[in-house]
C-alpha cells in the first residue's frame, strides 16, 4: 500500500506573529483544562463538586487552579457567589471553545468507541447529540445555503440516522 499523497504547504493571506494554535493551548493545553471546562460549558456543571464528580481523577486543587486559570483568562465567571457556594459559568469565549470540545467528541466517538462505548460501536455526533444542539454549536454547513445544515447531520441522515422523537430527549 502506498502512503497518502501529501497536500502541498498551505498558503496563508495573513502572516501570523505566533500561531494561532499555539497561542490557543497556553491556557487550553494545560491538563486538566479543557475537561473542566467542559464540564461548565458542554455538560453545564456550575458547583465545584459537580465538576469533582464528573471528572474522575482531578485533585481539588487542581481543580481549583484550573478554574482560577479559566477565570483569570476569560473562559469562566463566577455566576454565583454565597458562603462556602460558587457558581460558574462559560463566558462568550469559554462558549467558542464548543466547536472544539464537538470535534474532540466526535474524534473519541469514532478513534476511541471500545473506550467511549459499552458495546465499542463507533457513533457519529447525531447518535449523541440532539440535531438542533449540534447546529447550534457547529453552525450551518460552511458554504451552503442559509438554513443548512452541518455536513455531520447531513452524512448521518444519508445513511438512516434518524433523530430520536422529542418525547425521548431530555
Amino acid at each position: 500500500m502506498q502512503p497518502p499523497r501529501s497536500a502541498p504547504p498551505v498558503q496563508f493571506k495573513v502572516e501570523f506573529e505566533t500561531c494561532p494554535v499555539q497561542a490557543s493551548l497556553g491556557i487550553l493545553g494545560r491538563r486538566w483544562a479543557l475537561l473542566v471546562l467542559r464540564d461548565i460549558a458542554l455538560y453545564r456543571a456550575q458547583r465545584f463538586n459537580e465538576m469533582m464528580r464528573m471528572t474522575p481523577g482531578i485533585t481539588k486543587r487542581t481543580l481549583a487552579m484550573r478554574l482560577s486559570e479559566l477565570e483569570r483568562e476569560g473562559y469562566i465567571v463566577r455566576s454565583e457567589v454565597r458562603p462556602n457556594y460558587t457558581k460558574w459559568a462559560a463566558t462568550e469565549k469559554g462558549e467558542d471553545v464548543l466547536p472544539v470540545l464537538m470535534a474532540l467528541v466526535r474524534f473519541g466517538s469514532k478513534w476511541h468507541a471500545p473506550e467511549v462505548f459499552a458495546d465499542g460501536r463507533a457513533r457519529p455526533l447525531r447518535e449523541i447529540f440532539d440535531g438542533a444542539y449540534i447546529r447550534r454549536i457547529l453552525g450551518p454547513e460552511p458554504g451552503g445555503p442559509k438554513g443548512s445544515r452541518p455536513r455531520e447531520l447531513v452524512r448521518a441522515e444519508r445513511f438512516g440516522a434518524r433523530p430520536p422523537p422529542l418525547e425521548s430527549r431530555a
